[in-house]
């Protein structure tokens, strides 16, 4: 088109007195000045990118990748990054995004909440989303941060559940777990509000997670039923899947394997029906769990190497770290050290890396495992003394219940059999309030066999 057209377009567009004037002559021009309006004067909208969420995802916990209002957080913010006026900031941006760096996308969000806060309670609503944007990406790396804006996101606009659902996700990261209920339940207030029920199963499967952190089963297992009711209500599969997963960790807990298999495998039918293939892997490496616990060591490997494949896929690091942590305990089992510790290795550094807590505490306690084996009583002790740590930050029963157990056998091996009754005692406490009768059973017969043969 010649310059000389594009330019009298331009002003016609922007002169309605002259447009009026001339109207009669315009209904050719007319037919194109909306898009040329669009190529010369307006940024074209691109749709976020799949893959780009994706990376941004491998970062996450498994309970993460499983909330949906995560996903549409992480959606909005590329959104609102895109919409932004092209710059060199804005490229560099979109580029370390690319390489799974938030800092930079995170500085432009930084730097349009200091013109909207200069605007006022006017613009609370349009500052609390940039504050969501901000927590979106710093969830990803940095959780008192991602804290900070989702809390002043909330403050801004309180009747925003995307607000109240990310702050109680945060608050259970940190162990403040009666914070996250309180969360929770403005989610599921609002929710009965407006008579979104979605957001009502969102709240209540999010309840579960939190008593589940808890040790309290049976709440857990209550918060799960009633999501999963309304998530059959509504038909939607992706939500009924990622209950059926919930209740099978419930169950595998309590040490109820067959009712632990038979949910694992009903989220699975609905995860390959959907084609949902990071459901498919975290169900894959839930079934293998459930094979090892049973001894069948082969199609335990099979499970997850499965999951591993998907995982490597889909560039989950997360999900990785995970199944290297459950190869390495069919290698451990089978008597293989030093294959186990290199899985073992290569699943804490991979949580390291991700600063993920949980994982770190698994894998130090393997290690652990793995020196006691050795004889090596002194490391092993160290190793379990860093799960046991971490796990009493994070308020994990289980964990701890495990690491007790652990260094109770440890210190027995030692001959100091008064501290070792005193972890034994912890942990049989800890795996009576998880429900795992079998386990509390077993150390309560490790005790009385001490006490008997030590006269105690």
């Amino acid at each position: 088109m010649p310059d000389w057209l594009v330019k009298f377009i331009a002003v016609l567009i922007d002169n309605a007195v002259l447009l009026g004037a001339l109207a009669a002559g315009l209904s050719i021009i007319g037919f194109f000045i909306k898009p040329i309006k669009n190529v010369l004067f307006k940024k074209e909208e691109k749709p976020p990118d799949n893959k780009l969420i994706d990376l941004l995802e491998s970062r996450l916990t498994e309970q993460d990748r499983n909330n949906e209002f995560l996903r549409e957080q992480l959606d909005q913010a590329l959104k609102a990054l895109n919409q932004q006026k092209q710059s060199p900031q804005i490229v560099e941006a979109e580029k370390q995004l690319a390489e799974g760096n938030t800092e930079p996308a995170q500085d432009v969000f930084r730097k349009i909440l200091e013109k909207e806060k200069a605007e006022g309670p006017s613009a609370n609503q349009k500052t609390a989303a940039t504050w969501r944007n901000l927590g979106a990406l710093a969830y990803l790396r940095d959780t008192e941060s991602a804290l900070n804006a989702y809390s002043q996101a909330v403050q801004l606009d309180p009747e925003n559940p995307d607000g109240w659902n990310m702050v109680g996700r945060l608050q259970i990261r940190m162990g403040e777990l009666a914070a996250a209920i309180d969360s929770f339940n403005k989610v599921q207030a609002i929710g009965e509000q407006t008579k979104d029920k979605k957001l009502e199963a969102v709240a209540l499967s999010n309840l579960g997670i939190v008593y589940m952190t808890r040790g309290d089963l049976d709440k857990a297992e209550e918060f799960y039923n009633k999501s999963l009711a309304i998530e059959k209500e509504l038909g939607r599969k992706e939500g009924m899947a990622s209950d059926y997963g919930n209740l099978g960790i419930i169950y595998r807990t309590r040490g109820d394997l067959d009712k632990a298999e038979e949910f694992y495998n009903k989220g699975l039918a609905i995860e390959k029906e959907l084609g949902r293939k990071e459901g498919m892997a975290s169900e894959y490496g839930n079934l293998g769990i459930i094979y090892m616990t049973r001894g069948d060591l082969d199609k335990a490997e099979e499970f997850y190497n499965k999951s591993l494949a998907i995982e490597k896929e889909l560039g989950r690091k997360e999900g990785m770290a995970n199944e290297y942590g459950n190869l390495g305990n069919v290698y451990r089992t089978r008597g293989d050290l030093d294959k186990a510790e290199e899985f073992y290795n290569k699943s804490l550094k991979i949580n390291k890396e991700l600063g993920r807590k949980e994982g770190m505490a698994n894998q130090y306690g393997n290690l652990g495992i793995i020196y006691r084996t050795r004889g090596d009583l002194d490391k092993a002790e160290e190793f379990y003394n860093k799960a046991l740590k971490i796990n009493k930050e994070l308020g994990r029963k289980e964990g701890m219940a495990i690491n007790l157990r652990n260094l109770g056998i440890l210190k027995e091996k030692q001959g100091k059999n008064s501290e070792a009754l005193e972890y034994w005692k912890e942990s049989e406490a800890l795996f009576r309030d998880l429900g795992n009768q079998k386990q509390a059973d077993e150390i309560r017969g490790w005790i009385e066999g001490l006490e008997a043969g030590s006269g105690e």
